[in-house]
């Protein structure tokens, strides 16, 4: 926990007051006007007293509408994960190839402590989650038009917001009362090779009965092209750390470097559609240099017999093999060395993802209305709708058959091993007469031994007829259509005065949001893939053409045979599906790129679909006022509301469209309806303290709670604690505690059920095991809490151990793995935060236009949800130092069977067996650094009569102290430090610089700065120094410049246009082929747009 010090700290007016700790506070802005595409940080309350900005006691950043329009990123999320508090938000490139469901989502995430744990508003409601069951909000759902700033609030803030503000908030401020019309277009480059995004927006309003009714519309198309892997530039020079020497387990440092860099690099063992490769033997390494180890091949699926080799590998080229071309074979550890320069072979980078930034199209509209009802009362209301399509290309699909006359006969139907692996016969009629031959007449060369000083040497030969061919084979695709609607409708006013309350304030609000997403996935039929590619000569012309290739099952079937339906048993023609499998069979050639036929590919190819649907439902009312001031420091300012929210969510799995089929894809089932609702109170209190005293300037003292009742978890409660001093009025301190909560999600709690086993059980409360547990304290622990666990059922045992005359201890069996269930968890509790902060803003009188803020935070959660295992859920349950209620909820001791009532189990046919593995309350986060911004302006004519215009300078960043998690359910002790790890730079920041000459031209140039990133842990490094060059330990310093010219061509017309990533910085080529969102992967890319208001 934080400790009490730090609650007595932020309560202190006095204590640390000489500190510069950092600023949760955000400061006010200069007076000059400020350049557009410039973050800016100043003071908004983050609460609902209303109150002098510059007393506000709320950490606050606020991004302005200007500096979103005239970016060159392409996307909101793009230009917010430039602020190092949001550097590690989730970009389109992080939703696309790899994942499920999710292309193209927009996550903030706010110190780097998840998305789900950042609360988005939109003017201060809630708004819908994007992903199944998750609160988590598209962002990019939101028109860039009419957002008039954000409001990013870095801290725990559920006293104020509700649940999941654990690291703080982004409230979206839309524009209101806009009239006239206003068009904004862009056209940028989003990639180096010259990918782009093109956007187009429009905005219309119009007042009407004496400027009492606003009407608004906005319109907005957006479309991204995709970026390939190999239209990146980097990655198409292929790089890659490779092993070249490998060392003994008890010297692992021998002096000679362990991998170096290489780039050009390709692999040869699975290109698209393939290699064969015959069976073979490599020789291993003596033990004392042990590059490669002793293998032997046994059997025909072992992957120790088919080390890509160049006697042994075949290429194809067209329709005919030959040996392949391994160029400068470089990788000299391992038994199958695939890797090579020049030659044959598939670039390095195709191997991962072929989308990097999916193809997507987006429209998004929005109207709304404000109505005055009175002076003082106001009717609001608003509808947005947004479609979003989206397409992805992710790995393609990748199989290995086995060639050989051994597994089924020429009258048998193919044998499928696996979702990737089948076998097919030499008869094959693709397979190229050479290759076939030297299949036949294949001998593996067998080796000894190695012993500490001499390789293995040849000993006997063995007849291996056999090969593997492995490829990749048709594409993986998502194609994802989402589509968000909301209403708003509001009731606002003022008051002066009601009884003894001042300036009130009130506002009543329903929201209803609903997000629907459908994804079609496209892969392969893998029993259709097979019977396919089992294509042998129809002689006879049984199927009516004499020596046709024809598909071996339909010959089979058509001969009077068999079919053998490999998937379902039986005979293909005993299901509906195994008929039309077997009817609709068009051969397949898998030998080589590009003699597929369209056919073929149309008989394999498989779509599946999947489909959720998130609804929202919020009412929100809330009053604010000031009541009395009795010292003359200022009037108490309060607050208090009451919120209602409706969470539901439902969805059609993947396994619906699956049927019977077996498929390169995912499966999953429906996701049936759930729910959650809560009511909540809140209030806050501000007392001003004093004013303009002998004590200072001004201090107040501020508090918030919120008192929530969910229908998951029950009653919750949270509070907050404020505190503002300002000495005199160049110098402030601000300092904060808060407590916050996270509510588990739809998805974490409710998620269908899918079954798995449980195997090899080790039960934490078994007599031999408790025994056998060294950590003292472990043990005790289980000795307890297995015996009042076993109290529950009414059983006795003694866990403390067994003797020659005692036989009542427990000591089960376990024959065969346990049934269970992954999926979720009803029993989730709460994740639970603390946070503190402390402010330090300086605005020097002596020098004019310059401020500078240091704001130090502090944040820690617990009870952290995390996913564990059976056998973990298992040991939690009974390790600590009282039974962990949330752990043994998933763990069920009920079999049936007589004498085994303790075992872990359930009667046959539960529909969830004797576990439920997903995730629990377990884990902790932690991270705590030190934000800093400094500004400052000089106008030349202000300054010395200079009609020279006017600088305008920032820089604002982040040094990360400590980010640590732990993970380690065993020892919750046990952290992992990320600081200085890639995504966690220690220290970052964004440098602007503007010069604007004079009204019609501005100039703006940005650096975006980190630290070097460790790549491998230093320790590991001091552990092994040969492992790799030095200058592969970390990332390197990384910097972006950005430059932006603006022209005012006329009052209603302004022009803009700059080049994103100047001198095209690159991430280290040590990071592989990974795109690294944070080290900008774009290289150099241009923009323009332009900015018209008619009227």
């Amino acid at each position: 926990m934080i400790s009490t010090r730090k609650l007595l700290f932020s309560t202190t007016v006095l204590a640390g007051i000489m500190s510069f700790s950092a600023p949760a506070f955000a400061q006010s802005a200069p007076a000059q006007e400020q350049e557009a595409t410039q973050v800016e940080e100043i003071v908004v309350t983050g609460s609902r007293i209303r109150r002098d900005p510059t007393n506000s006691a709320t950490p606050l950043i606020q991004v302005e509408r200007e500096a979103l329009l005239t970016t060159g990123q392409s996307t909101v999320i793009d230009y917010l994960a430039t602020i190092p508090a949001l550097s590690n938000s989730v970009v389109p490139s992080d939703t696309t190839g790899g994942n499920l469901n999710d292309g193209g989502l927009s996550l903030p995430n706010l110190r780097s402590l998840g998305s789900g744990r950042t609360l988005t508003l939109v003017d201060g409601r809630r708004h819908v989650g994007a992903a199944q069951g998750s609160l988590a909000v598209d962002i990019d759902s939101i028109p860039r038009l009419l957002i008039q700033n954000i409001e990013i609030v870095t801290g725990g803030a559920s006293s104020v917001y509700g649940a999941d503000a654990v690291s703080g908030v982004l409230n979206f401020v839309l524009r209101k009362d806009f009239e006239g019309l206003e068009i904004d277009a862009n056209y940028g480059q989003i990639n180096q090779n010259g990918e782009a995004n093109n956007r187009v927006s429009a905005l219309a309003g119009i007042n009407l009965f004496d400027d009492r009714l606003n009407l608004y519309a906005h319109a907005e198309w957006d479309r991204n092209e995709e970026i390939k892997t190999l239209d990146v530039d980097w990655l198409r020079d292929g790089w890659l750390l490779l092993g070249i020497d490998a060392d003994p387990a008890a010297t692992p440092f021998d002096g000679n470097t362990d991998a170096i860099l290489f780039n050009n690099v390709r692999r040869l063992d699975r290109p698209r559609w393939g290699s064969t490769t015959l069976a073979n033997s490599q020789p291993a390494s003596p033990l004392n240099d042990p590059d490669v180890p002793f293998a032997t091949c046994t059997s025909l699926t072992s992957p120790n017999c088919y080390a890509v080799d160049p006697t042994r590998t075949y290429w194809f080229d067209g329709t005919t093999a030959r040996l392949a071309n391994f160029g400068q074979r470089i990788g000299n550890t391992g038994t199958n060395r695939v890797f090579n320069i020049g030659g044959d072979g598939e670039p390095i980078a195709n191997f991962g993802q072929e989308s990097r930034v999916g193809e997507s199209e987006s429209q998004r509209y929005q109207v709304g209305s404000t109505f005055a009802i009175t002076d003082n009362i106001s009717l609001t209301g608003e509808y947005k709708f947004i479609t979003e399509d989206t397409f992805d290309v992710s790995q393609p699909t990748f199989f290995s058959a086995f060639l050989s006359n051994t597994t089924y006969a020429a009258n048998q139907t193919n044998v499928v091993r696996a979702v990737s692996q089948f076998d097919l016969r030499l008869d094959n009629a693709f397979l190229p007469s050479n290759l076939r031959d030297a299949i036949l007449a294949n001998v593996v060369q067998n080796y000894s031994a190695p012993t500490a000083t001499q390789g293995s040497q040849p000993t006997t030969t063995t007849a291996r007829p056999w090969a593997e061919h492995r490829m990749f084979g048709p594409q993986r695709t998502q194609d994802n259509t989402r589509e968000v609607e909301r209403f708003v409708v509001g009731l606002n006013g003022t008051h002066d005065r009601f009884l003894f309350v001042d300036n009130i304030a009130w506002d009543l609000s329903y929201v209803y949001g609903e997000a629907r997403n459908e994804n079609f996935e496209r892969g392969v039929d893998v029993l259709r893939f097979a019977l396919a590619a089992d294509a042998v000569v129809d002689t006879a012309g049984v199927l009516g053409t004499p020596g046709a290739i024809v598909c071996r099952s339909r010959l089979i079937a058509a001969s009077g045979g068999v079919a053998a339906d490999r998937l379902r048993g039986g005979d293909l023609r005993d299901s509906a599906q195994g008929t039309l499998d077997l009817n609709q069979c068009v051969p397949l050639n898998i030998f080589g790129e590009g003699n597929q036929s369209a056919e073929a590919l149309n008989y394999v190819d498989a779509t599946i679909s999947v489909s959720h649907v998130n609804e929202q439902e919020q009412i929100l009312g809330a009053v604010s006022g000031q009541l009395w001031d009795f010292w003359g420091a200022g009037p108490i300012g309060v607050a208090l509301g009451y919120e209602y929210r409706r969470e539901y969510t439902e969805g059609l799995g993947r396994t619906r469209s699956t049927g019977d089929r077996l498929l390169f894809l995912n499966t999953g089932a429906d996701f049936p309806g759930a729910e959650y609702e809560t009511d909540e109170l809140f209030a806050e209190l501000a007392v001003p303290l004093f004013r303009d005293g002998w004590l200072g300037d001004y201090a107040e003292l501020s508090g918030s709670y919120r008192y929530a009742d969910y229908s998951t978890v029950g009653e919750q409660e949270v509070y907050g604690v404020n505190l503002v001093y300002r000495p005199i009025q160049e110098i402030a301190f601000k300092t904060s505690f808060n407590t916050s909560i996270r509510v588990p999600n739809l998805a974490e709690n409710f998620s269908p059920f899918s079954q798995t086993f449980f195997n090899a059980v080790n039960d934490p409360c078994a007599t031999a095991n408790i025994i056998a547990q060294t950590n003292t304290e472990i043990r005790n622990n289980r000795i307890a809490n297995c015996t009042a666990l076993a109290a529950q059922q009414g059983l006795t045992f003694d866990f403390a151990g067994a003797t020659a005359t005692n036989v009542d201890d427990f000591n089960p069996i376990y024959g065969s793995g346990v049934a269970g269930v992954n999926g979720g968890n009803p029993f989730l509790q709460p994740e639970e935060s603390e946070s503190f902060t402390f402010s330090t803003v300086i605005e020097p009188s002596f020098i004019p236009n310059l401020s500078l803020i240091l704001d130090y935070y502090e944040i820690e959660i617990t009870n952290v949800i995390a996913a564990v295992s059976a056998q973990t859920a298992a040991n939690n349950c009974v390790n600590g130092a009282s039974l962990n209620s949330a752990a043994c909820a998933t763990i069920f001791r009920r079999d049936p069977t007589p004498g085994r009532e303790f075992y872990i189990g359930a009667p046959a046919g539960d529909p969830i067996g004797g576990f439920i593995q997903g995730s629990v309350n377990y884990a902790a986060l932690t991270t705590r650094g030190l934000d800093f911004t400094a500004r400052y302006s000089y106008d030349f004519e202000e300054m010395n009569g200079w009609n020279l215009g006017r600088l305008d300078y920032s820089i604002g960043g982040l040094w990360l102290i400590e980010q640590e998690q732990f993970l380690n359910s065993n020892d919750p002790t046990d952290g992992t430090e990320l600081s200085s790890g890639v995504f966690f730079p220690r220290v970052r920041f964004t440098s602007s610089l503007t010069y604007t000459p004079n009204s019609t031209w501005s100039v703006n140039w940005t650096v975006d700065w980190q630290t070097a990133q460790d790549i491998i842990d230093p320790r590991d490094f001091i552990n092994n120094a040969d492992s790799r060059p030095v200058d592969g330990l970390n990332t390197g310093n990384f910097a972006r410049h950005d430059f932006t010219v603006r022209w005012n061509v006329r009052d209603d017309l302004s022009v803009r246009a700059g080049v994103v990533n100047a001198f095209d910085a690159e991430q280290s080529r040590y990071l592989g082929t990974a795109t690294t969102s944070n080290f900008d992967p774009w290289g150099t890319r241009f923009f323009i747009g332009l900015n018209y208001r008619p009227f």
